[in-house]
């Protein structure tokens, strides 16, 4: 049985000021929850699961897995399971985790990745899921873009929040100022049409900052860093910010910098 506590951080996190206010957020799906299970189980304080999930072969296996890192779970009805669940049509099972203070800066090797208020939940999930995917070990974020622990954020990123660095700044001259400080080099922010191409020699990401804007303002401060941009010749004025980050993020894959 779900103790009173419980269900009321539970239902706090069903709205957006109940989640500014809480200290814990939701992972929801089988694989984000695998993730949290196998990065930070030291975050999780309460499993749920569905009947049907528990008889089922997924669930046998995910429930193998919190046993072998000694967590348990509370496995409740159909119809309580979906009345607690974010999604439509849910996975079975779901798990409550603390919020991580947010950490440190370090000097992201061998770039930094810097959001500027990107505020689409499936935009920032998607990056954050790309930067993993190829091997970053954090991702900077501006305060004022969408909350990289919200449940949408979390599905999307598919497990991304379990594996990065998520150091966050009050707006980009903070974070640039902290950049620098830290020992950066060159910041570059990526704008539609203007800058060098991001396949140019001159485009160099070493040792460097990439700042991925806002998707309807664009980035906040351009004047801090050297414009660079993706050569699109068709008549689209832009793309996607998810999409853009990723084109620029592939590249440097492509060049060598992460193996």
């Amino acid at each position: 049985m779900l103790t009173q506590r419980q269900r009321k951080q539970l239902k706090q996190l069903n709205s957006r000021h109940g989640r500014k206010k809480s200290d814990c957020f939701l992972a929801e799906g089988l694989r984000c929850c695998r993730e949290a299970v196998r990065l930070q189980p030291t975050w999780i304080e309460l499993v749920l699961c569905s009947q049907d999930f528990c008889r089922s072969q997924d669930g046998q296996e995910f429930l193998a897995q919190l046993s072998a890192r000694g967590l348990s779970w509370q496995q409740l009805p159909e119809a309580e399971f979906k009345s607690l669940a974010e999604t439509g049509h849910p996975q079975g099972v779901l798990c409550l985790l603390h919020r991580p203070d947010p950490p440190a800066p370090v000097l992201p090797k061998p770039f930094c990745l810097l959001l500027d208020q990107v505020r689409e939940p499936g935009n920032l999930g998607t990056i954050l899921r790309t930067a993993w995917a190829i091997g970053l070990p954090a991702v900077w974020l501006v305060s004022g873009g969408a909350d990289p622990y919200s449940a949408k954020v979390v599905r999307a990123g598919m497990g991304a929040q379990f594996a990065l660095q998520l150091p966050v700044f009050a707006d980009l001259p903070a974070a640039v100022a902290e950049f620098r400080r830290l020992g950066g080099g060159e910041v570059w922010c990526t704008l539609p049409g203007t800058g060098c191409s991001l396949f140019e020699e001159e485009f160099q990401l070493h040792n460097c900052a990439l700042v991925i804007g806002n998707e309807g303002e664009g980035i906040s401060h351009p004047e801090l860093g050297r414009p660079v941009t993706i050569p699109m010749p068709g008549k689209a004025e832009s793309l996607n910010a998810a999409q853009a980050a990723t084109v620029f993020l592939f590249e440097a894959v492509r060049r060598g910098m992460l193996k």
